[in-house]
């Protein structure tokens, strides 16, 4: 399963600087400095561009232009590009639209829209380092945030499959078992409570969101369902998730319910939007930081983890509800961290771009194909 982040809704070189124009995930009239948005867009877009053509081989220049610059375009017309460089490639642009968003769309930085976009980069890495992304997991029913925490759901699987593994390789409690079937059973149960848990990390923290939207048909369809969910229920019964297997440690998830095959959550029926109230100064100040960890360049080469610099911009813009009018930066400083809740309009409903990673269907298979299932 190939994982690519999205190409834009439209071509940022293409925007002609007006209202209701899309730029990512966000209306250009809802951030601070809309046109430095724009701006910044389309520069990280020439960069990716050139990535592509300098490094991935296959159609080259030619192919980009053709497509427009759609990864999925090129992948179809090209298919000499290289899958991996190509990721490399769409992870430092998602890297660096996550910048653009900080620095020129810090009032929006709790939205649906903002979470989405930092969701496209840990869709294209390997080993993201969630606690360096910036504004990750957002704080719960923060002002102008979205409905639904998709940051939280994404941190919460993070820690479900790292239990998962641990789980399965926790040795002082293999070696209380003396039988075969016995260890079988016991590695069953830590997929069993992994997959029960995944389930509640969507369910359970967005209850009225549509759960199609928060990948849980991805997920059905990929591991669930291949993986045996169906034959679930009598691990789940014999086996203590939250105590003995560990999974109700908030470093594991903090789940606290453990859903089975036979009695599942009801469904929830919104979309996501955002929330009332708006952010009227940046949250970190003039500057913010922001890492990752160590990485595969478009060579195929390991790199040290970067760090990332963000200066934000029109820090004097007038903010009001979801919608930002710029003023000069000249001389301005950040007048603090605090955020304002008023009553406003929330934006219309969304999905999410919330995906599993090609990484843990392989992990969670292999786990499947050694427990016996």
């Amino acid at each position: 399963m190939i994982l690519l982040a999205p190409t834009l809704v439209a071509l940022v070189g293409l925007l002609p600087f007006v209202s209701c124009e899309k730029v990512g995930y966000f209306e250009s009239t809802s951030c601070a400095d809309p046109k430095g948005l724009a701006s910044c867009y389309k520069l990280v877009d020439e960069r990716y561009s050139t990535c592509i053509n300098e490094n991935c081989g296959g159609g080259g220049e030619a192919c980009s232009k053709s497509c427009g610059g759609s990864v999925s375009c090129m992948n179809a017309k090209c298919p000499g590009l290289g899958i991996d460089c190509m990721n490399a490639c769409a992870g430092e642009q998602s890297a660096l639209q996550i910048d653009c968003a900080g620095a020129h769309c810090w009032n929006q930085v709790y939205s649906c829209e903002y979470q989405n976009t930092v969701l496209d980069f840990i869709s294209v890495s390997t080993n993201p380092n969630r606690d360096g992304l910036p504004y990750w997991p957002v704080p719960d029913d923060a002002p102008g945030s979205c409905s639904c925490n998709i940051g939280k759901i994404d941190y919460k699987q993070s820690l479900i499959l790292d239990q998962m593994t641990e789980c399965s390789n926790n040795m002082t409690n293999i070696e209380k078992l003396t039988e075969v079937d016995d260890i079988n059973d016991y590695g069953k149960a830590c997929l069993c409570c992994a997959y029960s848990s995944i389930i509640s990390s969507i369910w359970d923290t967005c209850p009225g969101t549509k759960p199609s939207l928060l990948s849980a048909d991805e997920w059905f369809n990929s591991v669930l369902i291949p993986g045996d969910w169906d034959k679930c229920g009598p691990y789940l019964e014999a086996f203590d998730c939250a105590g003995d297997l560990g999974y109700d440690r908030a470093d594991a998830g903090g789940n606290k319910k453990f859903w089975s095959p036979t009695s599942m959550p009801t469904n929830g029926t919104k979309t996501a939007s955002n929330i009332a109230g708006y952010i009227s100064s940046p949250v970190s100040g003039n500057t913010f930081t922001w890492t990752f960890g160590r990485t595969t360049n478009p060579l195929g080469q390991t790199t040290s983890p970067v760090l990332h610099t963000v200066t934000v911009s029109s820090v004097k813009a007038v903010v009001t509800d979801s919608k930002a009018q710029a003023t000069s930066d000249s001389g301005s400083t950040a007048t603090g961290t605090a955020a304002s809740a008023t009553a406003s309009e929330t934006k219309p409903g969304a999905g999410s771009s919330i995906t599993v990673p090609s990484w843990t269907i392989i992990a969670i298979f292999v786990a499947v194909l050694f427990s016996g299932f």
